[in-house]
């Protein structure tokens, strides 16, 4: 086979690999896949996998066959794209979320990033952590840091600004939920009896 057959994608290419589908070991399952790269509309990917159902537990084995587009990025080059086998759309990604059987777009399963699911108060401390790791700090430390050598002294207090405005707005939120606790806790002594 030529080096311009290759280029045109008149060749067959088959691999053999292993993909996780959760953290655990115990999970894992074996995806033997089989690509035709050449003519953006006969590339595709084939993957062949068997794996336990959700619900029964009964082995069912997969054959999906997903197709493959490009774009042309506008400084050259090609890139490629998976087409979900579902809504036929270019995605970057393919997911197998528990309880799925096929690889298909977040959108096709209709996943969510852990950020959309969390309340205001943990929304501002993940963004107090992240602005105190980026400043150098220990991001479970209350405590503002000092300014990195080497950053300008405009992005330190721009970001410092960002900073406390996140921890007023989790102060904020912290104080409104235990407000009531604190108001209605009797008061403690040194030696733990309540006072009357």
């Amino acid at each position: 086979m030529t080096e311009k057959e290759l280029s045109r994608g008149l060749s067959w290419e088959t691999s053999v690999g292993k993909v996780s589908q959760r953290p655990t070991p115990l999970d894992q399952i074996e995806v033997k896949f089989e690509s035709r790269v050449g003519e953006p509309w006969e590339s595709w990917l084939r993957l062949k996998y068997a794996m336990a159902d959700y619900w029964t537990g009964e082995e069912v084995e997969i054959d999906d066959k997903i197709f493959l587009a490009t774009t042309r990025p506008p400084f050259g080059g090609l890139r490629w794209w998976f087409v979900c086998p579902r809504l036929n759309r270019r995605v970057r990604k393919l997911y197998l979320p528990l309880g799925g059987r096929h690889f298909w777009s977040r959108r096709a399963y209709e996943l969510a990033y852990a950020s959309q699911r969390e309340a205001k108060y943990d929304r501002a401390l993940r963004r107090a952590r992240k602005l105190r790791l980026r400043l150098g700090g220990d991001p479970t430390d209350d405590e503002d840091p000092d300014k990195p050598p080497r950053m300008r002294w405009a992005t330190y207090n721009r970001l410092m600004d960002r900073l406390v405005a996140a921890d007023g707005v989790a102060n904020e939120l912290a104080a409104r939920l235990l407000g009531p606790v604190l108001i209605n806790r009797p008061a403690m002594s040194a030696f733990g009896q309540t006072g009357h």
